[in-house]
């Protein structure tokens, strides 16, 4: 079991126990935050040593420069080999390189021994790991091409279709990516026809250099795409147009590094070697963006062309790590070439024994799958708060538990941290643990430029020497034992022979990071199979439970038939369904009894239950609700000992199914009570009365208009609904408020133009008196006058005071809308027993 050497824990006391890191742990990967300045990249390289230390073979991805500092470590600690890598920016006042060297020197000798690290651990490292530091387009390094050939995956047509697929497109965003072409994969006709051509010729075993690739782009060997022709659907202008754009980027000089260099051989990269580890540095910082988009993706592509081809593993079999992955990984809609390769590795690599771990100063500018696929993190000093909120929401989401700390003190736990301090949270932890990183072996000078790592290959550094462009491996440390695997020719080593096995520095205070998982029993020897090869090995051995052994004097008893209970539907996963991390937890398969030499079944209960809502109006229908799935490995043996509320949920889809099983299969025989009808119904009423007991609803409601939502819908949804409901229904209210105002103000308007006219006859009666001088018909027209004019006046003051109250009466309409838009709220409500409707009660067959 390789433990990681992370640090020492800071305790009341101050530093306490070391932190080691069970390196099995990393297959569930890893995230590591911190601003600039807080340690990360210190963190990061001692991460990095550990792992060779352990024998991982390492791919190392560096967009900055900070890992080639691995290729700096000297057993001898001497003040003139720091001052000849000084950083000659750092000299400052007059310092010279030899006076800031001896101070480096100085530094790194006290801080290894405060660790309990010192030359000899230096020397073990130099003689039993490899760092290549690989520089694509460049001679600078070791360069590598993967631009020369594009070849069909290692047993191409074996895979998915799906996994193909991913391939495939992979391989044709990257190349568009070199010519600053951001293609969908769906819509994108460029994407569409090379992806088309790459399908063509791996499908027929081809391999495709990209000379031969641009000519298949100008002339495809296919006529049809779709159902279209192929010039209707791209027309050959438009094609000859890309095929030049490629041309005149691989004629240009400065391309043609990419065109030589070792090849990108993953079998040889994630190798473990006879003599030591090897880690494999990427130098990309001195790409242009779209060069480093490229080869990226490409690489991880490989990766991932690799990781599907090898058998299940429950250890760290070999770890990628993405050095600042900002711009790699973005959030939606952001979708570049890099970022599906990226996530599939952190949902598929898992299975496999591939971890990968990636490090970040700002968690917003991750894709937040990829942080909930991640069982590790390391939080240093973070640079903003909405950094930190992001960082909490995940920490708490994952919550150790009602005895956990708080949001508040996880808060303050992480703006307390300090340079070199992280706080790590782990999916395989009982507890957040806060360690000060160990300090490390490799001289952290800064990011190196394309002339330093010149300097180290012309001064033959140790692991950089190449002789007709072959790597040299490192001079043989002593010998140690090693037992060499049966089945694949590999070596492996004898429990306590690794360099990182940490055994001379264990001692009481040491935390190994186990947290409550115990190494099972070893698996058995393997046995000869047919013709004297050997059976293949166990995965996974310390999770593996023995096959029962036979009396040897016996034979074999033949298996039993197929045993279905009647009546009871089932459900065959399919052995991709396995590879989901969720759904490989909820069903325990590193605790399955693993049968060598056939497919085993082994039945697990599945149960899926819909949740239902009755509203308290007797008039309104009853809601549907979420459905809920849980699955249950080992059943029971008496139904009445199911414990429904320790059942894990899961998500298992019509595509992790399939239609029928693997011939030839066995099949575990379920518990007696499953083919007792009686049986099965007493244990679906137990489980919705547990369930009803258990569970509450958490219902969104406006409970002024009577709305209710659904069970399963969010509070935003739900108020977006209800607001364009109350819209309709306010809309309607004003429209009769404002109708009635209106044909008021229509009355009285016909009433003051008919005063108004009355006026006007009166003044013309006035002075028609007011000219024959009869005083008493004047006297009798003014005095109609003055009353006509007091009824005007009335009825304007009425026709406005009727408009006001109109506009007011609207007013309270849209305001006692805006009170019941703000009083939705969550309800919480029981769960009734009949409120649960059962979907699926029945076998869920899986493969082992």
């Amino acid at each position: 079991m390789s433990l990681l050497y992370l640090g020492k824990q800071i305790g009341e006391a101050g530093l306490e126990a070391e932190v080691r890191y069970k390196a099995k742990h990393l297959t569930t990967h890893g995230l590591v935050f911190g601003m600039t300045g807080s340690g990360k990249t210190g963190l990061c390289i001692g991460l990095l040593e550990e792992a060779s230390r352990s024998n991982i073979p390492v791919i190392a991805i560096d967009p900055k420069g900070d890992l080639t500092n691995l290729a700096l470590s000297w057993p001898e600690l001497a003040d003139e080999q720091f001052a000849e890598w000084v950083d000659p920016s750092k000299l400052e006042g007059g310092e010279t390189a030899q006076s800031l060297g001896a101070d480096m020197a100085g530094v790194w000798r006290r801080g290894l021994a405060g660790d309990g690290l010192g030359p000899d651990d230096i020397r073990a490292l130099r003689e039993s790991t490899r760092f290549t530091i690989y520089t694509p387009g460049s001679s600078s390094g070791v360069p590598v091409s993967i631009l020369e050939k594009f070849a069909p995956p290692e047993r191409f047509d074996e895979l998915a279709e799906e996994d193909r697929s991913d391939l495939v497109s992979g391989v044709a965003s990257a190349v568009l990516a070199l010519v600053d072409v951001s293609a969908d994969p769906l819509k994108s006709r460029e994407h569409i026809l090379i992806s088309n051509v790459l399908t063509h010729a791996w499908d027929q075993g081809q391999a495709l250099d990209i000379q031969s690739l641009i000519a298949r782009i100008d002339t495809p060997p296919f006529t049809k795409l779709g159902v279209f022709e192929m010039d209707a659907f791209f027309p050959q202008k438009k094609r000859t147009e890309l095929a030049m754009r490629l041309n005149g980027l691989i004629a240009s000089p400065s391309f043609s590094a990419w065109l030589k260099g070792e090849p990108l051989d993953m079998d040889q990269l994630l190798a473990k070697e006879r003599d030591g580890s090897r880690t494999s540095i990427f130098y990309v910082a001195h790409l242009d963006d779209s060069e480093r988009m490229s080869f990226v993706s490409l690489l991880l592509d490989r990766l991932l062309a690799w990781i599907r081809t090898q058998p299940g593993s429950g250890d760290l079999r070999a770890l990628l790590y993405f050095d600042e992955v900002f711009g790699y990984l973005p959030p939606y809609p952001k979708n570049p070439p890099s970022k599906r390769p990226l996530l599939t590795i952190l949902k598929q690599a898992r299975a496999f024994g591939v971890g990968a771990v990636l490090a970040t100063q700002n968690p917003v500018d991750v894709d937040y799958k990829a942080i909930t696929n991640a069982g590790t993190w390391l939080v240093g000093k973070l640079q903003t708060d909405q950094d930190k909120q992001r960082i909490l929401d995940g920490l708490m989401g994952a919550s150790q538990g009602d005895a956990g700390p708080s949001r508040s003190e996880v808060s303050a736990m992480i703006s307390g941290l300090e340079a070199r301090q992280f706080l790590l949270s782990s999916a395989h932890l009982d507890e957040l643990v806060c360690f000060k990183t160990r300090f490390v072996m490799s001289y952290l000078r800064g990011p190196m430029t394309r002339q330093e790592i010149t300097r180290l290959n012309a001064a033959s550094f140790y692991n950089m020497d190449r002789i007709g462009g072959q790597l040299v491996a490192p001079a043989s440390p002593a010998p140690r034992t090693v037992d060499m695997n049966p089945t694949d020719g590999r070596p492996v080593e004898r429990p306590g022979s690794s360099p990182g096995s940490g055994g001379s520095r264990r001692s009481d205070g040491v935390i190994e990071a186990d947290f409550g998982e115990t190494d099972g029993p070893q698996s058995p020897p393997a046995r000869a199979g047919e013709g004297g090869s050997p059976a293949p090995p166990s995965v996974g051995a310390d999770r593996i439970v023995a096959p029962r052994t036979r009396d040897a004097r016996r034979p074999p008893r033949r298996p039993p038939p197929p045993v279905h209970p009647p009546g009871v539907p089932t459900l065959v996963l399919s052995r991709s369904a396995l590879t989901v991390p969720d759904i490989a937890d909820s069903l325990h398969v590193d605790e399955l009894q693993i049968t060598l030499g056939k497919t085993v079944y082994v039945p697990a209960l599945l149960v899926t239950a819909r949740f239902a809502f009755r509203p308290p109006e007797a008039a309104l229908p009853r809601l549907g609700g979420a459905a809920s799935t849980l699955v249950l490995r080992p059943i029971p043996e008496v139904a009445e000992e199911i414990a429904w509320g320790a059942a894990p949920q899961t998500h298992i889809d019509a595509h992790h199914t399939l239609t029928k099983a693997e011939k030839g299969a066995e099949y575990q025989r379920p518990p007696d009570w499953m083919f007792n009808e009686a049986a099965r119904d007493e244990a679906r009423r137990a489980f919705i009365e547990q369930l009803a007991a258990m569970q509450t609803l958490r219902i969104p409601a406006c409970e002024p208009l009577g709305l209710y939502g659904r069970p399963e819908e969010s509070l935003e949804a739900f108020k977006a609904r209800v607001a364009g409901e109350l819209r309709r229904r306010t809309d309607v209210k004003v429209d009769t408020v404002q109708n009635t105002a209106g044909q008021h103000d229509n009355i009285l308007a016909m009433k003051v133009a008919e005063l108004r006219e009355l006026l006007q006859m009166d003044k013309r009666e006035l002075a028609y008196h007011k000219g024959r001088g009869d005083e008493v018909a004047m006297r009798r027209v003014i005095g109609s006058i003055r009353l006509r004019m007091e009824a005007l006046r009335a009825m304007v003051f009425r026709r406005d005071q009727l408009s006001r109250r109109g506009q007011r009466e609207a007013a309270d309409v849209e305001f006692a809308a805006m009170d019941k838009l703000a009083s939705i709220r969550l309800l919480t409500v029981p769960l009734l027993a009949a409120d649960i409707d059962l979907e699926f009660f029945g076998l869920l067959w899986v493969p082992t």
